[in-house]
Parts: C-alpha cells; structure tokens; sequence
C-alpha cells in the first residue's frame, strides 16, 4: 500500500471522487489523524492534522463527508475530515434522555475520574442506574449516526438546514439535533418512534428511513423545522432470514442495514458467524481446544454472507433479490449507500463492500476486533478482501468516506 503523507488538512487535496476506506495511522507516524485508502488506486492518504482532542476519539458515524465523533469525554462532535478539518460541537452528552447525571472533575485531564448516572433497560422493563466512566460511557451512548445534508450547505439561518440523527441507548431509540442546536449549546431531542430498538438509519434526499429490528419501516419528512411522520411501513422481517437466524443462533449473528439503490430501499442482512477458522468455516466455541491443544485457536468473527430484499411499498413486504445489478452498497458503521459500477467502474457490481461495526464491548478481544471487511459478490456467493491491512486488530475501526459528498465550491 503506497502512502502519501500530509501534516495539515487541506481544502484541495488529491482525491477522487470515489468511496474511500478511513483506516488508522500506523502505530509509528506522528500526529493524529487517519489513513484514506483509494480503492481505486490502490493508495493512501496520511492526514495528521486533526485537533488533539480527537487523539482517543471514537467513530461513530461517516455521513455526508463528516465523521461523528466522542471524544474522551464522551462529547460528541463532527469533523471534517478533508476540507480544512473543520470542527462542529454537537450538543453536550448530558442531554441525552438516557444521561440523568454527568459528575465533572476539574483536575479529570484523561476522562477517567469524571463519571455518568447511565440508564440502563433490560428485558425491555427492567430499568437500571449505573455510574459509568465518560470513556466507558462512549461504549454505549450512541451506536450510530447519521447526517441529512453537510452544514456546508446551510443556507438558512433561522432553520435547520442541516440534521443529526443518532442511534442512542440500551434501547436503541432516536435522538435528534439541528444545525441551530450545532455550537453545544443546544440539546438532543428524543424522535418518538413505535419500532425501538432501531438497526440502522439513512436520510434520502431529507426523507428520512428508520429500520427497526422487526423490519418494519418508519419514513419522516425532515425538509422542515421540525420532522413530521409520513408514514410507518410494516414490513416485517422476511422469514428466510429469519429462519436462517435461529438454525444458526450457536453459530451467527446478525447486523441488518437498510440503503437506497437507484432508487429502491433495500434490506440487507449481514450473517457473521462468532468463530471462523481459517477455511471460512464458521465452528462452535467448543471447538476452539482440542486435547492436544496447550493454547486454544484464534478464530474471529467474520462475516460470511448476505441476504438483499427489496421494498415493495404496495404489499408493504421485503422480496428477495437474486442481484441487485450494476449497483456495489457500502455498508458499516457510516451512512449506509450504493454507487452504480458505471460511474465507479473500480468497484465490483452486484456486491456487497462492508466494514467491522460489531462494537459490542462483551465482543471485545486483544487480539482482533475492526479486521471485519471485505466485499461479498452476490453472484458467487463469496467474500474477498479489500486491502491487506496485516493484523486482525485494527483500532480505531475502519470506515466509509464518502468524497463525493462535498459540494464544488
């Protein structure tokens, strides 16, 4: 992999258009910042200029050309990872309906002696209060976000030209802020769905998309100063899916995601199994020591497979799809999206090109954790690799980059 190094963030930097893949900086280059690695070209991008207090931030989300980051308070913020690195501060973390308490010290300078009152919900009725570190706190308090349009296209004072929309909680609500919220004065407003806990979330042209973990399909009008509901589609989670889940259970999980292809919403399911040998098998923990075995097999988790559906908004039902044609969709921890092969002819059609954003702390390992990507052809029913990153321990984890989301200027 060639390296092209820059120490300051520029609004002219060398880039296509094309999808780019946000990887860390190698453990021995100076600075903080990322890595922006070209499929396209096979190279990357070392960007070393991003403001110190993004040196043990965590991604949360990569949509329109922004990146929604914690920093090690637990604050979130977006960031601009190209042009000129330009920072918005999001409303404070204390603002989240989940967040009873935040219990501030002066002298705190690494986050760690400053804690969180963190309300916890199991079994969808048992409530619980735990004291969390603020660092800890960025483990839990959102799980994903997303951005209707870039603030750089703002261009009405008085309204919110510009949303973010969060995945927030033990129960994996909505939250919501404007751009009139954007300077960390405002606050995160819960958006009151009826399908919590929610899987994934997208804004198409200001519409806006929630999936829910049943499948059904909440749909809002954000092209306004306050998000109205259109419509709530009850599409519940297609049974092949379904079935295959719970055949698998010893052996799988899954992560759904929900994207706009040419203009249809579709539905993919991710199938990882919890242990993958190095064949692409996936085996049962059990497996993993044998008798003659002094130290038990390193097998990650890996993904292994795709389902895709269709909506079809007149049955209000996901159908299955065989390809999904000259399209490739990006899928992970940033806004999920789709190009078309014929503009971005780099890219595989009919294919599935994914990230790690299995964030579960209990999932956590020392020895891998972030190695989960490839891209998956849903022709041959295959995944390949992207890149050689050399380790199965990448951290902080990889994520979509999106170039084309800037506007000319």
């Amino acid at each position: 992999m060639a390296i092209n190094a820059c120490d300051s963030l520029s609004p002219s930097l060398p880039l296509s258009l094309s999808p780019l893949l946000m990887l860390p900086l190698d453990k021995d280059e100076v600075g903080h910042g990322c890595r922006l690695f070209s499929l396209k070209d096979k190279t990357a991008l070392a960007l070393r200029g991003f403001p110190e207090t993004f040196s043990d931030s965590r991604c949360v989300g990569s949509s329109d050309g922004w990146l929604v980051l914690l920093d090690k308070d637990s604050e979130p913020y977006l960031l601009d990872p190209i042009r000129g690195g330009r920072v918005l501060r999001l409303p404070p973390v204390e603002t989240f309906p989940c967040v009873l308490q935040v219990l501030r010290r002066d002298d705190d300078d690494d986050g760690r002696g400053s804690a969180a009152f963190y309300e916890a919900v199991h079994l969808k009725r048992l409530r619980t209060t735990a004291l969390l570190p603020l660092r800890t706190l960025r483990e839990y308090i959102i799980s994903k976000a997303v951005l209707s349009a870039s603030p750089y296209d703002q261009d009405d004072d008085e309204g919110n030209s510009c949303w973010v929309v969060a995945i927030f909680g033990s129960e994996s609500k909505l939250a919501i802020c404007g751009s009139k919220d954007f300077g960390g004065g405002g606050a995160w407003t819960e958006l009151t769905g009826k399908h919590a806990p929610y899987s994934d979330v997208m804004f198409y042209y200001g519409t806006f998309f929630a999936l829910g973990n049943d499948g059904f399909v909440e749909v809002w009008d954000f092209n306004r100063d306050h998000p109205i509901k259109l419509m709530e589609i009850k599409s519940s989670f297609p049974q092949k899916s379904a079935e295959a889940a719970r055949v698998l259970r010893n052996l799988c999980f899954t992560n759904t995601y929900i994207v706009e292809a040419a203009g249809e919403i579709l539905l993919l399911v991710r199938f990882a199994g919890y242990f993958v040998n190095e064949h692409g098998v996936p085996v049962e923990e059990d497996d993993l020591l044998t008798d003659e075995d002094i130290r038990p097999l390193v097998c990650p988790y890996r993904t292994l497979y795709f389902h895709v559906y269709m909506l079809d908004m007149n049955s209000e039902e996901w159908v299955g799809l065989d390809s999904i044609g000259e399209r490739a969709v990006f899928v992970g921890g940033s806004h999920s999206r789709s190009v078309s092969v014929r503009d971005f002819p780099e890219f595989e059609g009919n294919s599935v090109y994914f990230t790690d954003d299995n964030w579960d702390p209990a999932e956590h390992d020392d020895l891998y954790g972030g190695h989960d990507m490839g891209v998956y052809s849903l022709q041959s029913g295959k995944v390949k690799e992207i890149c050689e990153v050399g380790s199965d321990k990448i951290e902080p984890p990889p994520f979509w980059v999106f170039p084309s989301d800037y506007p000319s200027k």
